[in-house]
């Protein structure tokens, strides 16, 4: 009478962790469902690293405008009302930057790839890594 006992109890533990193991998973898509509000309103046009051009209006990184940079050792963050033009490029495991300014002057800086930029295009919610840009046009 034990033995049956303990091949029940196992089995309902053995059926049980099946049956969690297999709740995973769910719900588990790339969906954007939200964008951080940005604290400016910014509409850029960006042309990723599959050529496919496209208008984002709410543009930011993390509600921020501000592009997130590396130049030398310096963390930095410049104003999207200053920048007029991205192009970026791999180098290594950084991305090379160069930014034109408003002024017309061009600032060459580094970028993590990671970073992440969210916007609203005519059709639905963006997010798209800045490994995955090649132009941002202001």
């Amino acid at each position: 009478m034990n033995a049956l006992r303990r091949l029940a109890a196992l089995t309902a533990v053995l059926s049980l962790a099946l049956l969690c193991m297999g709740m995973g998973g769910f719900g588990d898509t790339d969906i954007v469902k939200k964008i951080p509000a940005p604290d400016r309103s910014f509409t850029v046009t960006i042309l990723d690293d599959t050529d496919t051009t496209f208008t984002v209006s709410d543009f930011s990184v993390e509600g921020l405008t501000l592009v997130p940079v590396h130049l030398g050792k310096a963390n930095m963050a410049i104003d999207f009302a200053k920048v007029k033009n991205v192009t970026l490029f791999e180098q290594g495991s950084e991305l090379a930057a160069t930014i034109v300014l408003s002024d017309g002057s061009t600032k060459k800086v580094t970028m993590s790839p990671k970073t992440m930029f969210y916007g609203r295009t005519p059709w639905g919610l963006m997010q798209l890594k800045a490994g995955d840009i090649k132009e941002i046009h202001f």
